[in-house]
């Protein structure tokens, strides 16, 4: 069951960002797609939820805490998103903590998961905090399939 909720996770929101991006292009950070299509990123970052059986059920006991609150920290990231963009202070602290526990999760995991982490946020400064986003989601998803 866990594996199911994983790819239908994966699927929905990639391609969830296929779309919004085709339409939009690159922003500086996947949550500015908000401007226009508000209600897909939501759905989109709340489909992270089921990611959670299968995190939870890779994980050892003593680090399961670290995807909770990086999904956790995704979900409210995402109503913030919707809610209310004139104030990105929850926004912001959300990101930080969803960006940071899921690193660090990844690098206890499996650390050559991180490596697409690396290459994107190496490969140069323009939109450093959508490679960096990106970076983290293919990070989390190839740790996830292997």
């Amino acid at each position: 069951m866990a594996e199911t909720t994983t790819i239908i996770a994966i699927l929905s929101f990639l391609v969830m960002l296929f779309f919004m991006a085709s339409r939009e292009g690159t922003q500086d950070s996947i949550s500015r797609l908000a401007n226009r299509f508000r209600w897909i990123l939501l759905v989109a970052f709340w489909s992270q939820s089921l990611l959670l059986p299968q995190m939870m059920n890779m994980t050892p006991d003593q680090w399961r805490w670290l995807p909770f609150l990086g999904i956790f920290a995704i979900i409210v990231c995402g109503g913030a998103s919707v809610v209310d963009k004139d104030d990105n202070t929850i926004h912001m602290i959300c990101a930080i903590m969803a960006f940071i526990c899921l690193s660090v999760w990844v690098a206890i995991m499996n650390a050559w998961c991180l490596i697409p982490l690396i290459v994107c946020v190496a490969a140069g400064k323009d939109k450093l905090i959508w490679r960096a986003e990106t970076g983290l989601i293919s990070s989390v998803y190839m740790l996830m399939l292997l």
